[in-house]
């Protein structure tokens, strides 16, 4: 990933597959979920081809690199990629908690020694298997740090009665040794938690080495008259005025805003280093950094993104990709509303935001204005909710953006017919790359 990564959008493939090919890589995705460097191999002869095609895309993990099937892949090699909905996270939790089982020798459960425990399970992402402390539920999450407290509290507290009465156990892989070890003490009669990292180290993070380029031209501005008439006249939403004020200084000043506009944001993405900043990762010493795939606008499953988020400290690898791309998201609309990157503008950094909480409040000269990041996922309802909320807590306005081009009209709407509240409805595509020629 030594250029900056790009949406993967390519649907289409001139590699031919095989019906022997195929198969493992619908086992990928319907129960493996991602395989190791190892299981790649075992699996596909023609791994180098079918990497270079972009069936599978690689991402580094707590348990080390893990390859899981792209949009491309699922277009060829499934009946329906249309419906896949499988986030990448949730894939590789699935790898996760496999690898986990193989590791402890824990074996599916057949028609002589299954006891249909799935059937308390529900929805949770649990799976009946033969365990030395007998058949029993078992999961596990990998992403966000592992399995979290309230998850923990939420399994027990809907399994404990059933799993007392019917005597089995709920067992939850994760990589955290410290995570909800209280909870798994205070209800051991029926819940473990087993740490574990398969084949890893438990880091996710990586750093950027610093290799810089000795060239007068590359310390320069990186935008001149003549780049700005031709780009900027053309995608005239896609440079925010203070991304081409930026621009318009030598390298080492873009770097020291690059530091300074990390400190406000949290997060940054490749897409954005190079888009705001026409900075590559060799220009960046020792910055953190995590790799991601996920799908950046939500049931958007064709909208696939492959990136790095750049980290203002180390802790933040333990949070969830989509509270990463969220932070992103906030910076993205900062930038569009050209709001500097100093104490005026204060993220809520809670794990668990509130309701009633934006995502960011910007100080303004004439008052608090209220900065909030929807993906999607927010019904209209909810939608109403918060703008009212803002509007009766006082701020000045709301400045709504949403991942989502289709949703403005209707966020807008939203907006208009609430009393009181006021504000504006941007576009944020915080994975928004380059135009290519």
């Amino acid at each position: 990933m030594g250029r900056p990564p790009a949406i993967i959008q390519k649907i289409r493939t001139e590699l031919a597959l095989s019906e022997a090919e195929k198969a493992p890589l619908r086992e990928l995705y319907e129960y493996d979920g991602a395989w190791t460097d190892k299981e790649l191999k075992a699996k596909c002869p023609r791994q180098g081809a079918i990497l270079k095609a972009g069936l599978l895309l690689p991402v580094h993990t707590v348990i080390g690199p893990l390859h899981m099937l792209s949009v491309t892949g699922r277009r060829l090699v499934l009946r329906d990629a249309s419906s896949t909905h499988i986030a990448p996270q949730r894939n590789l939790d699935r790898a996760y908690i496999r690898l986990c089982m193989e590791d402890y020798g824990f074996e599916q459960t057949d028609e002589r020694t299954t006891r249909g425990l799935e059937q308390y399970a529900g929805k949770m992402e649990l799976f009946e298997r033969l365990t030395p402390q007998g058949v029993a539920l078992v999961g596990g999450t990998m992403s966000g740090g592992g399995v979290t407290r309230t998850t923990i509290d939420r399994t027990i507290t809907r399994l404990k009665s059933s799993a007392l009465a019917h005597h089995f156990r709920v067992i939850l892989f994760t990589p955290s040794p410290t995570r909800g070890r209280g909870l798994a003490q205070k209800h051991a009669s029926m819940f473990t938690l087993l740490h574990h990292v398969p084949g890893g180290t438990g880091e996710r993070l990586k750093r950027t080495a610093f290799r810089p380029t000795f060239d007068d031209a590359y310390a320069g501005p990186a935008s001149t008259a003549l780049l700005e008439d031709l780009v900027v006249r053309k995608h005239p939403d896609l440079f925010p005025e203070q991304t081409l004020e930026v621009l318009r200084e030598r390298r080492a000043d873009r770097i020291d805003r690059f530091r300074t506009d990390l400190e406000t944001d949290r997060v940054i993405s490749a897409e954005q280093l190079y888009r705001h900043y026409m900075l590559h990762p060799d220009d960046l010493k020792n910055v953190p950094y995590v790799e991601a795939i996920m799908h950046p606008v939500h049931s958007r499953a064709g909208l696939e993104v492959r990136t790095r988020f750049y980290l203002t400290s180390a802790a933040l690898q333990y949070q969830d990709d989509n509270v990463l791309g969220h932070y992103a998201g906030v910076g993205e609309m900062r930038r569009v509303m050209n709001v500097p990157a100093n104490e005026s503008f204060k993220l809520d950094t809670r794990r668990r935001l509130a309701r009633d909480t934006p995502d960011a409040i910007f100080h303004s000269l004439y008052g608090p204005i209220a900065f909030e990041y929807d993906t999607g996922v927010y019904k209209l309802r909810t939608v109403q909710s918060k703008l009212e909320s803002f509007a009766q807590q006082g701020y000045l306005q709301t400045i709504w953006g949403t991942a989502n081009r289709q949703r403005i009209a209707k966020v807008e709407g939203i907006m208009q017919a609430e009393p009181g509240a006021k504000g504006q409805v941007i576009l944020s595509e915080w994975w928004r790359g380059m135009p290519t020629p």
